[in-house]
């Protein structure tokens, strides 16, 4: 072979791999277009569907004349009998099925409050006591908040008075205990304990009592109710009945 029809031959092989090669990018051009286009798609829909959750959200519910899909707006489908037009197709609307609302997230938020306000002062009132030391101060507070002399609330009872300088019902809302933040293990506790009482499990510990103090303290009032029993560093206490506060209260003395 001479050295020209060598030359030729080697232009034609370079000239076939380099088709061959535009070829392939041209291909894995292509490819990547379709699958950014793709992924462009998805995230389109992602976005109307985020805006479409949070204008829900926001509004609770969608105007009459949005202009949505039929299928968008039905819960669901049942075909029933009519005895003149034979088959017919209903649908219920989402509406008439609906039982989560924007409304709920406001519920959540009231129950993660009050569940906190319970936690800080288990935390901060009791956090060296036993379980039983703090299910009894969760459990007076409970009892507050049933009793119609309280707020209605835990965070409302926990934080009585905490806008006065004397006056506070429970003495960490007021002597500047809160700036020490709740951490580590004892938090988590007094977090359980907190849900314990909040949902009502086991029998009331304390008796009924509303109060409670240290027996490092005697303070003035307890002369005035019934003391109910004493549960590791604290003496407990309830509203006496008309019959008790007729015959005299004893203090001195479990009821």
């Amino acid at each position: 072979m001479s050295s020209e029809a060598a030359r030729r031959q080697q232009e034609q092989v370079a000239t076939a791999f380099h088709t061959v090669v535009f070829v392939v990018l041209c291909l894995l051009t292509v490819l990547a277009l379709n699958t950014a286009s793709g992924r462009a798609r998805e995230q389109d829909e992602t976005v109307i569907w985020q805006s479409l959750a949070l204008r829900y959200l926001h509004e609770g519910d969608v105007e009459e004349s949005w202009d949505a899909p039929r299928t968008l707006q039905v819960a669901a489908l049942s075909l029933e009998a009519d005895p003149l037009e034979g088959a017919v197709l209903s649908g219920r609307p989402i509406a008439d099925l609906q039982t989560f609302d924007s409304s709920h997230f406001n519920m959540a938020a009231d129950f993660a409050a009050e569940l906190n306000c319970l936690s800080q002062a288990i935390y901060y009132e009791s956090r060296s006591e036993a379980f039983v030391g703090q299910l009894a101060v969760a459990q007076v507070i409970m009892n507050r908040v049933r009793h119609p002399a309280y707020p209605d609330s835990i965070c409302g009872v926990v934080f009585q008075g905490s806008e006065r300088s004397t006056g506070c019902q429970f003495s960490f809302t007021c002597d500047g205990s809160t700036i020490r933040t709740p951490r580590g293990r004892a938090w988590r506790r007094s977090e359980l304990v907190a849900q314990h009482a909040f949902m009502g499990f086991g029998r009331d510990v304390t008796r009924r009592a509303t109060h409670y103090h240290t027996v490092a303290v005697d303070p003035h009032w307890s002369n005035t109710l019934v003391r109910t029993r004493r549960i590791g560093t604290h003496i407990f206490y309830r509203f006496p009945t008309r019959r008790e506060r007729s015959a005299g209260v004893v203090a001195g003395r479990d009821a």
